[in-house]
């Protein structure tokens, strides 16, 4: 098959491409999310959310944080820095390892997580009543298989680059 023909064939299968569907997908939930999470949206970026998102009740480090959204750790440093000068999280020291600092939501960041848990949920609730609650686990499994299997092809050389 000529190229033109190929890239023809790639053009009327768009609504079929994987990474352009995961790529849209994507863009709207970054759209939808500075509407639908309030109070404490104003002061947050969309870049704040794989940080804030992926810090334990228990504490986690910065380390943990990098490999649970998989970003950078230089981009979880910054944002760790913006995120503690709006009051959202705070950092301790831990009393084993002095080396070792965890992260913890304060008040306002527990706040900002059930909020914007609460919106996802209520989002959830809408893709439910779309495609039907059956679809929507089915989906989800499939995903979670999808992400697995990529989690399974990554190596410890493996690094996350910007």
């Amino acid at each position: 098959m000529k190229i033109d023909d190929q890239l023809k064939e790639f053009e009327n299968n768009k609504d079929r491409n994987w990474q352009r569907l995961i790529y849209v997908l994507r863009r709207h939930l970054d759209l939808w999310s500075p509407k639908h999470v309030k109070p404490q949206w104003g002061q947050m970026k969309v870049s704040y959310w794989p940080v804030i998102c992926n810090i334990s009740a228990k504490g986690s480090t910065a380390m943990d944080i990098a490999r649970e959204s998989m970003v950078v750790k230089q981009s979880v440093s910054r944002t760790i820095k913006e995120l503690e000068e709006k009051g959202m999280i705070m950092s301790k020291t831990s009393k084993d390892d002095k080396r070792i600092e965890y992260l913890y939501l304060t008040p306002s960041g527990k706040q900002l997580i059930a909020d914007a848990n609460n919106q996802v949920f209520s989002l959830m609730e809408t893709y439910k009543d779309l495609v039907g609650e059956k679809n929507l686990e089915t989906t989800i499994d499939v995903l979670n298989k999808i992400i697995k299997y990529h989690e399974g092809l990554m190596t410890q050389d493996d690094t996350l680059e910007e």
